[in-house]
């Protein structure tokens, strides 16, 4: 899983940022009987996915990752490789990345490998900036929250219009011989069968879409 984690440095006056260059990996006992190499394999196949992970970063390239092994019970492997950067580019690209679930999780750990460096500063003031921003999942189900709220506010505000609307026709007029008196009055019959049903309507869109919103997890 190549991915870049922008991690953000609190320290006032100024924020320092920089960006953990990351893949992870993990084998089977059969890929790694299979393959020629075995571990050695899947470390090199990790140390390219770091320099896969942003191709134009020179820590990326040139700088050997710190790796992480863990062995499983199945016989499985996983490595992890992991490049910490304070190019003001890759940073900035990995701030408009969203992280998906499994994502999420890696650029937590990215941040709490990123805590153990020698970097002259406490843990608890490393963060992951991505980890305010919620995976795209969850922001296409929020937007989707708002756009319910918003029809149904527009859906009412209709409503309202329609209901103070009020024609009132001209003396000596009458709708069978005046085409425009005709029409104003048929657009005030349908604002006044419409009102009441749009206006509770919106109201009931609207609802929903707040109630999608707080159980939107």
């Amino acid at each position: 899983m190549p991915l870049n984690v922008p991690v953000t440095i609190h320290l006032p006056p100024i924020d320092r940022s920089f960006t953990v260059h990351t893949d992870r990996q993990r084998w089977s006992a059969e890929q790694l009987a299979d393959g020629p190499g075995g571990r050695a394999a899947l470390e090199a196949a990790v140390r390219e996915g770091v320099r896969k992970a942003s191709s134009t970063c020179a820590y990326a390239q040139l700088t050997e990752p710190d790796i992480d092994t863990a062995a499983h019970p199945d016989g499985s492997v996983t490595i992890t490789g992991r490049v910490l950067c304070d190019e003001t580019d890759c940073y900035a690209a990995a701030q408009r990345h969203h992280f998906d679930a499994a994502e999420s999780i890696e650029a937590k750990a990215a941040a709490d490998w990123a805590a153990e460096k020698d970097m002259g500063v406490p843990a608890e003031e490393l963060r992951v900036v991505q980890e305010r921003v919620r995976t795209a999942p969850r922001r296409q189900r929020r937007r989707a929250s708002y756009g319910f709220m918003l029809l149904g506010l527009l859906c009412v505000a209709a409503g309202v219009v329609m209901a103070r609307y009020n024609y009132t026709k001209p003396e000596g007029t009458s709708p069978g011989t005046d085409i425009n008196v005709w029409i104003w009055t048929n657009v005030d019959s349908l604002c006044n069968h419409l009102a009441s049903p749009l206006t509770i309507a919106g109201a009931l869109i609207a609802l929903y879409g707040v109630v999608r919103d707080v159980t939107t997890k």
